[in-house]
Order: C-alpha cells, then structure tokens, then sequence
C-alpha cells in the first residue's frame, strides 16, 4: 500500500514502502550498476526516497552475484545517492536527484573534452641558482622507490604522528646521527621543518623556570637565516642581532643573562662560515654559565670539501644541557620529504613534545616511513657519498669560473654545504639580480638576508649547476658587473 502524499506538499509524490521497479539495462559488474542507478535517478525513474530492491532480488535480476550488488550499494552510500537503515531496506536519499541531474557521479569519467595530461613534476632550472634546494636526481631512485613501498607496505596505523613519531624513523636517524655527526645515544624528536623546532624549542625555552622578565632575548648573527629570526619573533623573543663574522658567533658579545642563540657552525648561512673551535667551546662555556639555550642549526652539515670535520656543537664537554641540535632532510635528500628533527636538551624535552601536541607540526607518517627505510637500507650513506663528491666538483668548477671571469670578487662559504657567497661591495645587489634575470638566471640577493648588517652580494647555489652553465654564469656575471655602475 502506498504512502498518502503529502498534504502540505500537493505536487510532492508519494514515496513508495515496497520497491520499485529498477531496469537499468545490461551490466557486467559493480561499475555497471552504479552508473545505472545514478541514471535512473536522473532521469527521474528513481525520485528522492524510493525503495531499491533487496540485493538479493537485485543480484537475481541483473545476474550479477549477491556480493557484487552489495560493492554497488556500498558505493552509492558511501557518495550519498542512497541510505539504509535496518528493517526499511535501502531508499535514495534526499537530494540525490538533483545531485544527479547536476552530474555527479561515484567515480570520474572521460570528458568529451579530455583535459591536457598534466606534465610530470620537474624540479628547478638549472639556471636557478637560489639556495636551499639540492639536486633530487643524484637520489638513487630504485632505491628510493623501494623504500617507499617498504613504507606503503605497512599500511595506515591510525595515529597521530606528533602523538605517536615513527619508531622506525628515530631509530634509524639515532644510527646516521652517531655516524655522520658524531652524536651517540641521540633520541631525536620529528618534525615537518627545522621552522617548527626552532619554534617548539623557543617556547619550551620562555616557559621554563627562570624567566622572570620578559620578552626572553635571542641572539643570532646578521645576515642569518631569517627562517629563525621569523619563528623568534612569532615567539614575542626580543631579538638582538650581531655582526657575522668569519670565525663565527662571538661569545663576548652575548652578555650575561640568560637568553637563546641561534647559530649554523658548520656552514654559516648565508655567508658560509665554519665556526671555529675556540669559539665553539667558548658559545658552550657561555651557555653552561648563564643557563642559555643554543640552538643548532645543522641544515647542511653533511657536505664538507677538502676540510676536516669540526664537531657538533652538541657534541662538546658540557654541551648536552645547553645546546639542541636541528637537522632536516631538505638538504641532504629532498625539501618533499618535509622531515626534521631535534634533539633538545633533556629539561626541555617535555616541554618541545608539548608544543608538537598542541601545534601538530610532526612529519607525515608515510614520507618519515620511506626515509627511515632509505636509512636503514644504506642507501642515504651511498647517497651522500655520491652527492658529495659532485657537489665538490660543481663547487670546484663554479668557483674556477668566478676566478678567470671575475677575478677581483670575494668568493665565501666554499668549505661546506651547497652555495656559496659572491660579495659585490659598491653596487646594488638587487639591480644585479635583475639583470642576471634578463639573461635567464635567478639568484639571491646577499643584502636580502640581513636586517641590520646588510653585505651586498649573491647567494649561489651550485647544486643543479653544470660545468658548462657554471662558465656562462661567470660570464653574464662580468658583463653585468661591467655594466652596472657601483655606486
């Protein structure tokens, strides 16, 4: 017996309480099905909480097996063209005409108009010469592949990664930690960017004892990276900017209250300075004596040519309590990976894994997956390996051409990393920018990084540049320089 229409509602059909009928011409398989109902529906065959046929009934009419129907309706619920509920069988849903009618469907279908195939991603010109981006080729991709499905193969656990940080991933970085940094019995944190450490290290910092006055100072060199001086600020920290200099940050310059310092020792960015031992012991001494905090910024520290390697500042006689170590994956593999870690000193470990609680800014889990499975294969130590070497050897050749075309230039930050720094005292390094621009290369300008100890110049990455691009470069370089009056 069919349900009286609605007396409110005249021109609304009655919904049917049995089943109508449903024809929806040959079909093959679960696909086949869902599209025919959605036509129904569209065509109007089938209104807004209508009755489908039992599965049962359905598998017997089409031919199709019970379980096949069943993957239909799945499907159709799980897009909202029906609902069902216990003992009242399966209807279309509210709305599902007119969704229809509009054209939607469970699942794309071909365009009469097939859209452009989009291009595969390529990473940056190799006339780009702006930093912080490494050369993701020399990756060794089978092996890289192979690590992703190693990743992949474990599913999704269901957990929150800042709540629960990979096993795997801290395991295998605490192994490439003692190796290639020197640091035993590293418990690393993770996180989505060196930024966010920087963050989590600073709050954790200003809401320890001993703060009584604020805003907590932070100290860092000028020009630096103004990824940290940003997060500093974010952080309402009173930031007191120094001088760069060629042996690194000055202790005697820091004061005597307690305060952060941020620093890069192993490759000073931008200009590229290696802090020197005496003054590394004496950041640490500093820092053990005023109870500061010294963060650690290792962005690139495994890439070293022709130079011994200098310690951690972590790694030093009373550093544990005072320093945290960052490190990132941006440099050495990939800026995709988007994975970072910290090691914060142990009075602050509670408060960093808070802050990663509250801000949820730890890794995705698939991506730290597929990295610990790259490091734990040895396939990050073959490739860092191998990019070291061809980065010495673009290293090599970009300052050789800087040399012979450009030859009163001071060229700085060679020992270490991936750039290096072209000083241009007397011109405006922005109008050489765009002047390199006009012939097809994108550089940095060196003044750009500075707030209040601003160095005209460039900053160079050669880590996509090519022998022959190399010699070019030097040689647009001098014309434009040849060109531009200094000021």
């Amino acid at each position: 017996m069919a349900r009286p229409a609605d007396p409110a509602r005249p021109d609304r059909p009655a919904r049917t309480a049995r089943p109508v009928s449903l024809v929806v011409g040959e079909v093959v398989g679960a696909a086949d099905l869902v599209d025919g109902i959605i036509d129904r529906i569209a065509e109007g065959a089938l209104a807004d909480g209508d009755r489908l046929p039992s599965t049962r009934a359905l598998a017997e009419q089409t031919g199709l097996s019970r379980g096949t129907v069943v993957r239909a309706f799945d499907e159709l619920a799980a897009a909202g063209f029906v609902e069902s509920a216990h003992g009242s069988g399966t209807r279309v849903s509210a709305g599902a005409g007119l969704a229809a009618r509009a054209g939607a469907r469970t699942r794309g279908h071909a365009d009469p108009v097939a859209p452009p195939t989009p291009e595969p991603r390529r990473g940056r010109s190799p006339r780009d010469l702006r930093p912080g981006i490494p050369d993701a080729t020399l990756v060794d991709q089978r092996a890289w592949r192979a690590a992703a499905r190693a990743a992949a193969a474990q599913g999704l656990a269901g957990l929150n990664p800042w709540e629960e940080p990979s096993p795997s991933l801290r395991a295998a970085l605490a192994g490439h930690l003692r190796r290639h940094r020197g640091i035993a019995g590293a418990e690393p944190l993770l996180f989505d960017s060196s930024r966010s450490a920087i963050a989590a290290l600073c709050a954790a910092f200003t809401a320890a004892p001993g703060h009584d006055r604020p805003p907590a100072v932070f100290h860092m060199e000028d020009p630096g990276y103004r990824g940290a001086r940003l997060m500093a600020r974010e952080q309402g920290l009173d930031v007191r900017l120094h001088p760069a200099e060629p042996g690194g940050l000055d202790a005697a310059r820091l004061g005597t209250e307690r305060a952060i310092v941020f620093t890069t020792p192993a490759h000073q960015f931008p200009l590229g300075h290696r802090m020197s031992v005496d003054r590394r012991v004496a950041l640490v001494e500093w820092a053990r004596r005023t109870g500061s905090l010294v963060i650690e910024d290792d962005y690139d520290g495994e890439f070293r040519y022709g130079v011994a390697p200098l310690p951690a500042l972590v790694t030093l006689p009373g550093a544990a309590d005072h320093v945290a170590y960052v490190g990132t994956s941006s440099k050495s593999v990939a800026p995709d990976l988007r994975v970072a870690w910290c090691l914060p000193p142990a009075s602050l470990r509670r408060g960093v894994e808070r802050w990663l609680v509250v801000h949820r800014r730890g890794p995705s889990s698939l991506p730290a997956e597929a990295l610990a499975a790259f490091l734990e294969s040895g396939a990050m130590d073959r490739h860092l390996a191998r990019a070291a070497r061809v980065y010495a050897d673009r290293r090599g050749r970009l300052v050789a051409a800087l040399a012979r075309e450009c030859p009163g230039l001071e060229v700085t930050g060679v020992e270490a990393g991936l750039h290096l720094c072209v000083v241009l005292l007397g011109y405006d390094d922005d109008e050489v920018v765009r002047a390199l621009e006009e012939r097809g290369w994108r550089t940095r300008p060196l003044s750009g990084q500075a707030e209040s100890h601003a160095v005209a110049g460039l900053v160079l990455s050669y880590s996509r540049l090519t022998a022959r691009d190399a010699a070019e470069f030097a040689v647009d370089l001098r014309r434009v320089l040849d060109r531009l009056a200094p000021r």
